[in-house]
């Protein structure tokens, strides 16, 4: 393969890329055997776990001032109710689908399905029976 002469910049970076890492490896190598970086290392990490403590109980605080749940309390929630569900879906038999389509819950009444029967010309239709009501006269008569 003939040579280019114009450096491949990716080629550069791979091998630049390759040094570094190997110069790191070695460096971290020859370091972990001491006793001194160790130990510093478990204090680092032992003050990184109480910080975390540390935030994570303030965080609680502020949220139980301001009634708010936790993350640990929303997920014991969903278990809860993940329980619920599975006991529910226990109880159902085993081809109950969703129910009936139910109609839309709306202030008018739904449409009529059936037309009442047509009226013929001539025919007389049926006069609704008075209702009866007690006068105003009667209503405040006492019977004796």
């Amino acid at each position: 393969m003939a040579t280019s002469l114009i450096p491949d910049p990716f080629q550069m970076w791979r091998e630049a890329l390759t040094k570094l890492e190997g110069n790191a490896n070695s460096l971290v190598t020859g370091s972990m055997d001491s006793q001194e970086l160790m130990r510093s290392m478990h204090q680092l990490s032992a003050l990184s776990l109480n910080m975390q403590q540390a935030f994570e109980k303030a965080i609680g605080g502020y949220l139980a001032r301001v009634n708010l749940p936790s993350r640990k309390e929303v997920s014991e929630l969903a278990a809860a109710l993940q329980r619920v569900e599975d006991k529910l879906d226990r109880l159902l038999p085993d081809g109950a689908g969703p129910a009936a389509p139910r109609p839309p819950r709306t202030r008018r009444p739904p449409p009529e399905e059936a037309a009442p029967p047509a009226v013929e010309a001539g025919t007389p239709t049926p006069a609704k029976p008075a209702r009866r009501t007690k006068s105003a006269a009667s209503r405040g008569r006492r019977r004796s």
